[in-house]
Formats: structure tokens, C-alpha cells, sequence
């Protein structure tokens, strides 16, 4: 099985840092969290073009949770007919998307055991659907451990945005944070849960979590502009001490995120 290691090192990953918010004081500015995110994927993503080892999967909500930089570098798959109204569609596209969770959550196990890497952008509540899915993926972590000829993959790295803090017109229907609840009743050698408060945060966490091996990541952050609260070095300094604490992902199974 080839291994596509060369995603996630230094020379193909861009620097969090240089996405940073400038923030002077806290609760001083507004930003959208996910926007500044797409930013830093699209890189990723350009950086990676010619290896064809990164893709972003979601059911067609990369606009709607502000990561649409993205298109600014490859478009969504596309292999039927492109009509002239048709908007970021191509052969070559990186972005997988269709209104199906549970197929973009085959797609993208199947892309990680190739030993390739991507990321799966979702609503909070609609990423229910793939529930039973991402608990086979626990197991199949689990048992892959134990065997020693089995190299670790790339983590199954979930985004999970219009999370239950902020449905401002759709009410209801979009409300329902349980799939953190489902995730953290695993090992923490196996799934790892982030809720990133601001941009910098955010940046922070999903640089080490495209860089980990062997985990489910949930990270889950705000599209919506929201008020600024950590500068780009609280931020680092904050994960660095969670992971001091003994609480962060076993070296074994990770790569720093400096």
C-alpha cells in the first residue's frame, strides 16, 4: 500500500502562522473562522497538486461553511458534461462533493488507506448519518494497531461547522451537537475532540491534526463572524501545554505542529 507521508511534511504543508489574525486585544475584532481556515487549505491543497494527495470531501456545503478558497485551486470532480452556467467543476477537480455524508465518508476511508490524506467538512447536525461508519473506523484503528506490518494512515479528520451555537435562520432543523457525544465515549488513543474558540485556534488545530496519523479528529468551529480572542502565539502556547499535559496525541502517532 503506498504511503503518501510527503502531504503532511514540511516542504508540502503551508506555515499556520503566516494565516494568522492580528489581534491586539481580545473581543477586539470579528472574523470568520472558517473562511481564514480555507485560506490555509487552499494552500495545502496547491502545495500538493502535483503529488494528488489531499482532497477536501463535504456534502456540498464547501461554500456554505466558507472554505471555498479552495476553488481558487482546483474545482469539485466532475466527470459528466460541464454546461456554461456550471460554477468550480473539472476532470481534474480536489473537492468531493455531493449530497450524500455517508458516501463521502466511504470516499474518504478509502482515500486514507491508500495512504493518502484529506478532510471532510460537514454541518454538525448532519454528520450523524455516517455514525455507525465512523464506528467501524474506530475498530478498524483499534485492531490495526496490533498488527505490526500495518503502517499507520492519516488521521479521519472531520470539520464540523453551522454547529448548535449559531443557526441563525435555520432554527430547529440544524441543531444537534451529539456527535461529539458519540465520539468521546471512544479511547482517546483513537478519537480526539477539538472546539477551537477563534481563528487562530482553529488554524492551530486542524495544521496538527492534517499532521497526525491514526486518529478520528473532530474539530468543531463557527462559520459565522465572531469576535477574536486569542493572538496567533496564546494559541500555539495553549496546544503545546494541552499536549504537555499528557492529554494531547502520543508522539507515536503524531507530528508537531512546529
Amino acid at each position: 500500500m503506498p504511503m503518501a507521508a510527503n502531504c503532511c511534511s514540511r516542504s508540502s504543508m503551508p506555515h499556520f502562522r503566516d494565516y494568522a489574525v492580528a489581534v491586539s486585544r481580545p473581543g477586539e475584532i470579528r472574523a470568520e473562522a472558517t473562511r481564514v481556515l480555507g485560506g490555509f487549505l487552499r494552500d495545502v491543497m496547491k502545495l500538493n497538486l502535483g503529488a494528488k494527495n489531499f482532497r477536501l470531501f463535504g456534502p456540498d456545503e464547501t461554500a456554505s461553511n466558507r472554505l471555498d478558497a479552495v476553488y481558487d485551486v482546483a474545482g469539485k470532480e466532475w466527470m459528466a458534461e460541464i454546461d456554461t452556467v456550471d460554477v468550480n467543476l473539472s476532470p481534474d477537480g480536489r473537492v468531493m462533493e455531493v449530497l450524500s455524508e455517508h458516501l463521502c465518508q466511504g470516499w474518504l476511508e478509502g482515500y486514507l488507506l491508500t495512504g493518502r490524506h484529506g478532510l471532510f467538512s460537514c454541518y454538525e447536525a448532519f454528520i450523524h448519518i455516517v455514525d455507525s461508519m465512523v464506528n467501524q473506523h474506530a475498530k478498524w484503528l483499534k485492531v490495526s494497531r496490533q498488527l505490526a506490518w500495518r503502517r499507520p494512515i492519516a488521521s479521519l479528520n472531520y470539520l464540523l461547522t453551522s454547529h448548535v451555537w449559531r443557526q441563525d435562520h435555520n432554527g430547529l432543523s440544524h441543531q444537534d451537537p451529539g456527535f461529539i457525544d458519540h465520539l468521546a465515549n471512544k479511547k482517546a488513543d483513537v478519537a480526539r475532540i477539538y472546539l477551537p474558540p477563534d481563528a487562530n485556534c482553529l488554524l492551530t488545530v486542524a495544521d496538527h491534526c492534517l499532521r497526525s496519523r491514526g486518529y478520528i479528529n473532530v474539530i468543531v468551529a463557527g462559520k459565522q463572524p465572531e469576535w477574536q480572542w486569542l493572538s496567533m502565539d496564546e494559541a500555539v502556547g495553549i496546544a503545546q501545554r494541552v499536549r504537555a499535559s499528557g492529554h494531547g496525541p502520543a508522539p507515536t502517532r503524531a507530528i508537531p505542529m512546529s
